[in-house]
């Protein structure tokens, strides 16, 4: 079976599998200034590639299946690890274009660790169940 993992772009073109990835999480709420908002993105993204990041996806209008998303954009990010994801918000870099991103939208940012790292009755991660 083929795992459902996403492979990471690493330097050089290599790519890898990987087992323990760490997710962020962004729900825009409202854009409340296009202009800081574009500002942002355009600097953010070199800021995550530089620490290991890499978009999974960007939504405007997800297929809501049951309930309601109250959201005008969704942004997956995958990180190698929840170190590397820290490390991006806490970099200085980072730190820095926090208020530009603050006056161009209202969101919500979290992280969430892969299944691997958290114990889930009747699940097993596909490089287990497939040993």
């Amino acid at each position: 079976m083929k795992s459902l993992k996403p492979r990471l772009k690493l330097s050089r073109g290599e790519e890898r599998q990987n087992t323990d990835m760490t997710y962020l999480i962004v729900t825009i709420k409202q854009i409340k200034d296009n202009e800081a908002f574009q500002n942002y993105a355009r600097l953010a993204k070199p800021l995550i590639e530089r620490h290991g990041g890499q978009y999974l996806a960007i939504v405007r209008d997800p297929e809501v299946r049951d309930g309601e998303w109250p959201f005008v954009r969704t942004v997956v990010v995958g990180f190698p690890s929840a170190e590397m994801a820290r490390g991006w918000y806490g970099s200085a870099e980072y730190r820095e274009i926090i208020p530009l991103r603050q006056r161009g939208i209202d969101a919500n940012i979290v992280m969430v660790s892969d299944l691997a790292e958290l114990p889930v009755a009747g699940y097993e991660p596909p490089e287990k169940a497939n040993a």
